[in-house]
């Protein structure tokens, strides 16, 4: 098990659980405290469809439902999808495969 700090925010920590060849992404965000009561788990996979595109699948499992309706109510949705536009864009982009 790796750790290692979130750039953007040095409170909190993403504790990688499990890596698969580039497959699955495993991991739990927490505060830099000890048994972090708003701790969650973020799992992302990886899976290649027939037609050669790439599917990213994230899923994210709260110790409650009022934590996970918290974390809905504050936009974590919307700044994930804007987060995945940004890497479709930038895998999208012929800097990114070096052309």
């Amino acid at each position: 098990m790796s750790s290692h700090p979130i750039i953007t925010d040095p409170t909190t920590w993403a504790l990688d659980r499990e890596i698969v060849l580039v497959r699955v992404l495993d991991a739990t965000r927490e505060a830099d405290t000890d048994d972090d009561p708003a701790r969650f788990r973020v799992t992302i996979v990886l899976d290649v469809q027939a037609d050669g595109k790439t599917v990213l699948t994230l899923r994210q499992l709260h110790p409650t439902v009022q934590q996970r309706d918290a974390k809905i109510g504050f936009g974590a949705v919307e700044l994930g999808l804007q987060t995945m536009q940004k890497l479709a864009d930038h895998l999208g982009s012929p800097e990114s495969h070096g052309r």
